[in-house]
């Protein structure tokens, strides 16, 4: 199944994706109360800002961001694993129409015979194209209606290739046989490519995790002794609060999960749009980290609760 990014769909995803924030929004706006009502939250000098403290509402930011990505990224993930299946057939599907016509099978008949043998979205396209053709609708119309709904480079390229060798007569074979091999070489400089390029996309969520290390370091075996040693000191007292570090590197790591996973996307496919689904892999891991695993620290390293 391919997804057109039509208007229309944009539209739909954009409905599923509101109906799926606003009971997040509704979570976060009472567990900002209830937090505000505890004095859980800590207000910036000089400024009208104030930042939750709480572990809840600060996890509940993290699925807000999973939550409004996800419709998006789903459909993306979608026409990626589809037009992927479509590039990596389409050498072999050039070089076995090549050999039809080879022994004498004309093109249109070819493309027929060679659609309905193998399976995947790019079979099931050609004989789409093989039917409307056998209903008397030419085949570069046919080709046409192809690219208007699966709009995408591979099968725009394919339709003109399809068209040229039926334009070509009696050098549809070697037109064939050229697109054939041409493919294989782009399919094998892509593999490189991606091969290359993912030793790069990792350090993104190695220096994702590596941050979230080295703050949870800092915050456990210096801040909150610190904040501990602050209670006993006048002029300290409520000027070193952990809590405050701990949300503030839980800020930065989300912001770092959401652009680090647009980087990756960038990198490895030329889209940005490829990399939402990074961004939610690394939102999720932060997320795990802070809600998780600090909290599993804080009882191995116990210090004294500091009192607002």
């Amino acid at each position: 199944m391919y997804i057109r990014m039509t208007k229309r769909n944009k539209m739909i995803i954009a409905i599923i994706s509101v109906c799926l924030i606003i009971p997040v929004l509704a979570f976060l706006y009472f567990e900002y109360r209830r937090e505000v009502e505890r004095k859980m939250v800590y207000r910036v000098p000089g400024t009208s800002i104030i930042i939750p403290l709480g572990r809840h509402f600060n996890l509940g930011l993290a699925v807000l961001i999973i939550v409004a990505l996800t419709p998006y990224t789903v459909a993306v993930a979608i026409n990626t694993n589809y037009e992927s299946k479509i590039e990596r057939d389409l050498p072999l599907f050039f070089r076995e129409l090549a050999e039809s016509v080879r022994s004498g099978v004309p093109l249109i008949k070819a493309i027929e015979e060679i659609s309905a043998r193998g399976s995947g979205p790019l079979r099931e396209e050609m004989r789409r194209v093989a039917f409307r053709t056998a209903l008397g609708v030419t085949l570069e119309d046919s080709l046409k209606m192809l690219t208007d709904k699966v709009d995408i480079y591979s099968t725009k390229v394919m339709s003109a290739i399809l068209n040229e060798a039926c334009a070509s007569g009696a050098r549809v074979i070697d037109v064939l046989e050229t697109a054939g091999d041409v493919y294989s070489v782009l399919f094998a400089f892509e593999l490189e490519r991606k091969a290359k390029i993912a030793p790069y996309a990792w350090t993104v969520y190695i220096a994702l995790i590596l941050f979230l290390v080295i703050s949870t370091v800092l915050t456990e075996i210096f801040f909150k002794p610190l904040s501990a040693f602050a209670v006993g000191v006048p002029f300290l007292k409520g000027t070193i609060m952990s809590d405050i570090y701990e949300v503030i590197f839980y800020y930065v790591s989300l912001l770092e999960s959401i652009f680090g996973g647009l980087i990756v996307g960038k990198m490895r496919a030329g889209k940005v749009s490829r990399g939402f689904i990074h961004s939610i892999i690394l939102v999720s891991i932060t997320a795990l980290f802070y809600g998780v695993l600090i909290p599993i620290i804080s009882r191995f390293l116990p210090f004294p609760k500091i009192k607002r």
